[in-house]
């Protein structure tokens, strides 16, 4: 909060932000405040701002017209949208966090798709064994521990 105002000060909040007070910066509104009720000369500032206010409120807004629109959304910055799907997922992250949680992921897809099928008894080409020879593993928990033989299968 500023402890002392002056009457530049106040001309300077008066110019940038207009008479009305909740405009003007909070840590100087107070003390604006009170100077500008105590001292004539800020009182007078204050009259003419509002004046100008009462002035600029009356002015007609017109919407923007379409070409104006035009030209100002043809300027905006060109954003991919992959690169704006990416900062919508990810706000303010680097891509190296998520792109090593999609890996650790990906290790962990690998390593238990690589036991599910040992486990299994796939072999290398993606076929289920036939015999604990080719796994050199025991296949019985997948036949419920009785031998199927190729006749029962068809």
């Amino acid at each position: 909060m500023v402890d002392r105002m002056t009457i530049e000060r106040l001309r300077e909040i008066l110019d940038a932000y207009g008479a009305e007070p909740l405009h003007w910066p909070p840590a100087e509104r107070i003390t604006a405040q009170a100077f500008a009720a105590r001292d004539p000369r800020a009182v007078a500032l204050v009259a003419e701002a509002e004046a100008l206010d009462r002035l600029l409120n009356m002015a007609p807004v017109e919407a923007p017209s379409a070409a104006l629109a035009a030209r100002v959304l043809a300027r905006r910055p060109k954003v991919s949208w992959l690169k704006s799907l990416w900062r919508d997922l990810f706000p303010g992250t680097p891509v190296w966090r998520p792109a090593l949680g999609l890996c650790a992921a990906l290790m962990l897809g690998v390593g238990v798709q690589a036991a599910a099928a040992d486990r299994l008894g796939l072999n290398e080409s993606g076929e289920v064994a036939t015999t604990t020879e080719d796994t050199g593993t025991d296949i019985a928990p997948l036949s419920g521990g009785e031998t199927i033989s190729e006749e029962d299968v068809l």
